[in-house]
């Protein structure tokens, strides 16, 4: 099962708590686990996997129960541990208290954040927290944001999968394909599972466009979940998914003013939807440009969204302007996050001592290199090849090499090239040769 590496990271957040320590913060015993990830991160999945293991853990969830009713509904489901149904929070608590009886146990309280108002609850629950005896239970409450819900508590970010787990977790597809599935997933447990491996990529593509699919309906239920209006957002998205990043061309697409776009995008970036990057012009002036933050959001704005799909998904024309779309626009701006976001968690051992890196930006000279970093005499050059199916050897390096050499000493260079496809054999002895010559491959990606 795709979340059975969530079931790992919470059998170990749980011997923390035990514990009552974790790597970087104290974890206080009347606080519950914060598990946050964004929908179908698969937050629920490893929780009721979790639960199911032990029979000294329960799973509740909120899902379309208001406040007033959850007590009762949870009593009745529950015979096992209430002898009688809980009008309130204070009988429901209450009826946990003398069944555990000082026993340690866990429980989880999914979907909080669906619901308006769980003030009472939670007042419930952080008083059973703080009143309870050693061992302290430890309380799991998922939700999709931090700041979804007023209590405080051990925050734990569940991480989507990274290349390098897809590689685990469908040993069979090539490496096109992983990447083009990842691209397309953002990593996601609930998506993820939805592929079947014994189809091509095509006919999972084709299944996923369909109309009524999991895939289809997961960007409406985002939008729903984050904006009282999501149509006003579509013709940004859509602008945005035909490539213009700018914010006069959005508006002036959209037909908004520049304020009113502005304002639209900002809610965007601050729901986790788009980024804004600076972006040097050919007249070396920056502008801000605005970019997808999900793969998915990109593929469904692009197809799914204004839904184009419902009469194309049987038309081999549809499937193969989606797949061009992919390996086009969404698998390299994926891929490039990939390689940054694994730079920036490794680069620390290159540094040189007592110097962070800065990006270094060659006054004179072509571009060959994505970003070259700089720490005391010490330069690192990241090349990064996006291109859906490149094989690249030693005669791709040595233009790279002859370019570096003339900013920076040989000696003091670190070289990082990234590929989707497999570097050629050339290039892996040409590495076995200079220590200072790093190559990935998607597969190795992980973070």
């Amino acid at each position: 099962m795709l979340s059975i590496d969530h079931v790992k990271e919470l059998n170990h957040l749980e011997f923390l708590f035990q514990k009552n320590y974790t790597k970087r913060t104290s974890w206080h015993p009347d606080q519950p686990l914060l598990l946050c990830g964004s929908a179908r991160s698969g937050k629920t999945t490893a929780v009721r996997e979790f639960c199911g293991t032990h029979s000294q853990r329960f799973y509740f969830s909120f899902q379309n129960l208001s406040e007033s009713f959850a007590p009762r509904f949870f009593s009745i489901s529950r015979p096992d541990i209430f002898p009688s149904v809980c009008d309130n929070w204070d009988d429901f608590f209450s009826s946990l208290r003398e069944h555990f009886n000082g026993k340690y146990h866990v429980l989880v309280f999914d979907d909080l954040d669906t619901g308006r108002d769980r003030d009472g609850f939670l007042r419930a629950l952080s008083a059973y927290m703080s009143e309870n005896s050693q061992p302290n239970p430890l309380v799991i409450l998922p939700s999709r944001r931090v700041d979804s819900l007023p209590i405080d508590g051990h925050v734990h970010h569940i991480r989507s999968y990274s290349p390098a787990d897809l590689k685990r977790s469908f040993p069979r597809m090539s490496d096109e394909d992983r990447m083009r599935l990842y691209s397309i997933t953002d990593g996601l447990t609930g998506l993820l599972s939805l592929y079947d491996e014994e189809s091509s990529f095509e006919e999972n593509l084709r299944a996923f466009c369909s109309p009524g699919s999991p895939f289809h309906r997961y960007g409406a239920s985002l939008l729903r979940d984050s904006f009282r209006s999501p149509d006003s957002y579509s013709g940004i998205l859509y602008a945005m998914s035909i490539g213009k990043r700018r914010l006069s061309d959005i508006a002036a697409f959209c037909d908004y003013t520049n304020k009113k776009c502005g304002t639209y995008l900002q809610a965007l970036c601050d729901a986790g939807f788009v980024h804004t990057k600076k972006e040097r012009s050919d007249d070396k002036r920056s502008t801000t440009r605005y970019c997808f933050d999900s793969g998915y959001m990109a593929l469904w704005s692009r197809f799914l969204m204004l839904q184009q799909a419902c009469s194309a998904t049987d038309n081999d024309a549809f499937v193969k302007e989606s797949l061009d779309y992919i390996d086009r626009i969404i698998v390299p701006d994926r891929f490039r996050y990939c390689c940054e976001r694994w730079f920036d968690d490794h680069k620390r051992r290159y540094e040189s001592i007592g110097h962070g890196f800065t990006e270094f930006i060659p006054e004179t000279g072509e571009p060959a290199f994505d970003h070259i970093y700089k720490s005391g005499r010490r330069m690192c050059f990241l090349k990064i090849w996006t291109d859906i199916d490149g094989r690249y050897g030693s005669k791709a390096f040595k233009p790279l090499e002859d370019h570096s050499s003339s900013i920076n000493t040989f000696y003091d260079n670190y070289y990082f090239l990234f590929s989707i496809h497999r570097f050629s054999d050339s290039m892996w002895e040409l590495s076995q040769q200079y220590d200072n010559l790093h190559l990935i491959e998607s597969r190795f990606l992980s973070f």
